[in-house]
């Protein structure tokens, strides 16, 4: 468990390296970034780390959690995976492609990278296939990591037939938007089925309390069916059709919106009142998941408001399992380095997000365009003003998150040197 710890927050700590690049070049007070190419390559390096590469570890790590190690090929083969990808972003080599979900550097380094990491990581969830059985049988926290385990499955198995229906016409950005669009909305409900778990987890932390309710077992099994909906996108010929989008919408906003709705609901009124870290990572995380949430059910195109969408959601997850790895070194540990820190950093990396999906969403409500370097669409004084509450948000953002990474890696790390075995 420690191992794909460690694993998450180097992730987490290169996603937010490129993540500030990022914000501090869209940040009209600081302007950095003076290279375009430079830009493009590194929200690639971004968004996979952010997206993928932390949020995938950090699920390794809550399976190891529940289950324990199986087998020893999975962890060399995650962290050299893991490298390969960093390598790849960080070396001004090959054309970047902004599609959706995984951002692609055309680089046989990027290419290699990205299948070695998955392919550790479906190795590690093959080895735990006797779990599924807790989709019908046991409590809710097996339900939910069993549900986990088998959507972590399908998210790797779809890339196969992806391969098969990506060689249409359109061009590489096209093709990496038909590769990964059904695995990559696949791989937001097994991040949501984790998000569900830990929210169970940080329930029990903060205030005692283990649910147990057929209705919230019904609800994950409506996250289930209709997650496996995303699966017909094979037989309509191409996953970026009209009449394929009404299914992901569908099962977007009901498959997932109403077990998510069910859950807060019964975890909310239960909750106790207090500052424990498990308290404010959960209202933080329930608070920015709905809110990127809501920002999606209102209407987008695209513009800004997209990231604001998933800069929500995304940060929501986080959130959650920041709160969550506090727990875990303290129990797997039994101390935490700089432990008032944990405290504090939730707050602030939930302001920083509140901030940059506020800032995003007025930019593009105004007109703002995504994933684009300048200024140009920038001469409105109200879009200037939005576009530097992103700057803010992002270095408030990041301030949280190196908290985070300050006293979880110190915690590891002082683990590590004291001989402990990851």
């Amino acid at each position: 468990m420690l191992f794909y710890l460690s694993l998450s927050l180097f992730s987490l700590l290169l996603a937010g390296f490129f993540g500030l690049l990022i914000a501090l070049t869209r940040t009209p007070a600081v302007s950095l970034l003076k290279s375009p190419e430079l830009f493009y390559h590194f929200l690639v390096g971004h968004v996979t780390f952010s997206i993928t590469l932390w949020l995938m570890s950090f699920t390794l790590a809550y399976w190891h959690y529940k289950e324990g190690r199986k087998g020893r090929v999975a962890p060399p083969a995650t962290l050299l995976g893991m490298l390969l990808l960093s390598l790849s972003c960080l070396l001004p080599y090959g054309e970047p492609y902004l599609n959706n979900y995984i951002p692609v550097i055309a680089h046989p380094l990027f290419y290699a990278g990205l299948s070695i990491f998955f392919f550790g990581f479906f190795v590690e969830a093959l080895l735990r296939l006797s779990s599924l059985r807790g989709l019908k049988e046991g409590t809710l926290s097996k339900q939910l990591y069993a549900l986990s385990l088998l959507l972590g499955l399908l998210t790797v198995l779809s890339l196969l037939p992806s391969f098969f229906i990506a060689h249409q016409e359109g061009g590489m950005k096209l093709y990496f938007e038909r590769l990964f669009w059904i695995p990559g909305h696949l791989q937001q409900f097994m991040y949501t089925s984790v998000m569900l778990a830990v929210w169970h987890e940080l329930l029990k932390r903060s205030s005692g309390i283990s649910l147990e309710s057929s209705l919230l077992k019904v609800s994950n099994l409506l996250l289930l069916y209709t997650s496996l909906l995303l699966l017909t996108g094979f037989f309509f010929g191409d996953p970026l059709s009209d009449r394929f989008r009404l299914v992901v919408v569908f099962s977007f906003g009901v498959g997932m919106g109403v077990p998510l709705l069910v859950h807060s609901l019964y975890i909310l009124k239960s909750l106790k009142k207090g500052f424990s870290v498990a308290t404010l990572s959960l209202l933080l995380s329930m608070g920015i998941y709905h809110l990127g949430a809501f920002i999606a059910y209102g209407g987008m195109r695209s513009d800004l408001r997209i990231p604001a969408h998933y800069h929500g959601v995304v940060s929501g997850v986080s959130i959650a399992f920041m709160g969550f790895t506090y727990y875990l070194l303290k129990e797997k540990l039994g101390h935490v380095v700089w432990d008032r820190l944990a405290k504090w950093q939730a707050p602030l990396f939930g302001l920083g997000i509140n901030l940059l999906v506020f800032g995003f969403y007025l930019a593009g409500r105004m007109g703002a365009p995504r994933k684009t370097y300048g200024f140009e669409y920038a001469g409105d004084v109200m879009v200037l003003f939005a576009l530097n509450m992103v700057g803010l948000g992002g270095v408030l953002a990041v301030i949280g998150g190196l908290l985070f990474l300050a006293y979880a890696g110190a915690t590891l790390w002082r683990s590590y040197g004291n001989g402990r075995t990851f």
